[in-house]
């Protein structure tokens, strides 16, 4: 990739990138493209404390989220401020992000696989999906025309690429080993990271107050597991670490996939995946 790009993620909740692209997004940062993150909600209920109220909770996502983009070298961050836990409608929400589209021209957007079976989180269903609408309508001048008369025009970017664990097989792989180490450091900041790593390797830490000695041990946990996790998907990619998406091409009000659609119908298989 020789040009630089204009890449806009948006996702549901303030850790949604940090497990399955915080590598890639990264990647994509040091190789000269310009990226901006859109988280959806406030992550208002991204605790498992009682001793704090919402809008504390949200300030405090939003302060670990902005830390951990700084680590990534993410150049904007936007909080879009809904409710967490089921609470956005969709077309509010798809007129929000068509906007954004339109705002920040992205050549590639990046959000989370909406067609994931047994996904049993409302918000990532939901965002996922609109996010990929509005990537595929914002190009529509009759489509709010509000947002042009405001100086916003139609726009669509290139491609979408879905992330997270995905409902289908990957077509393309990231290797991620040169920011391995950042994806890392960026998870860190999250306290509900370290509540989830606390439980699974350390159950005696508590999370809200940990201490430095107590922040190494989880650093390294989180560094094994995390390897662990990008080596799974890095084997299959003949790396040693990577991340995995499913990438589609733009129409406008489609994606580009008749051929594509067209083969899984008669049970031909799929192109050999890219591996970047």
């Amino acid at each position: 990739m020789s040009k630089n790009l204009r890449i806009l993620a948006i996702f549901p909740h303030p850790d949604d990138t940090a497990f399955f692209a915080n590598g890639t997004l990264g990647r994509w940062v040091a190789e000269g493209h310009h990226v901006t993150a859109v988280c959806c909600t406030s992550g208002n209920l991204g605790t498992m404390r009682s001793d704090q109220t919402k809008e504390q909770v949200a300030a405090l996502r939003e302060k670990e989220l902005r830390a951990a983009n700084a680590v990534l070298g993410i150049q904007e961050t936007i909080m879009l401020g809904h409710a967490d836990g089921g609470f956005m409608e969709a077309a509010t929400l798809r007129r929000e992000l068509v906007g954004e589209v339109r705002k920040h021209r992205p050549d590639r957007l990046l959000t989370l696989d909406p067609w994931l079976r047994y996904e049993v989180h409302p918000d990532h269903a939901m965002v996922g999906r609109m996010a990929a609408e509005a990537g595929a309508f914002a190009a529509f001048p009759l489509l709010h025309p509000e947002q042009l008369v405001a100086g916003l025009q139609p726009h669509s970017p290139t491609e979408v690429w879905f992330s997270g664990i995905l409902g289908r097989a990957p077509n393309c792989y990231v290797d991620i080993a040169t920011t391995m180490e950042k994806k890392v450091a960026a998870i860190l900041k999250f306290e509900g990271t370290l509540a989830l790593l606390a439980r699974m390797f350390a159950p005696e830490i508590d999370p809200g107050h940990v201490s430095a000695e107590q922040q190494r041990a989880l650093a390294q946990h989180a560094d094994a597991w995390l390897r662990s996790l990008a080596a799974r998907i890095g084997k299959q990619a003949h790396v040693a670490t990577a991340e995995a998406f499913f990438v589609e091409r733009c129409l406008p009000g489609h994606f580009d996939n008749m051929d594509q659609a067209l083969d899984e119908m008669l049970g031909l298989p799929a192109p050999k995946p890219q591996v970047w």
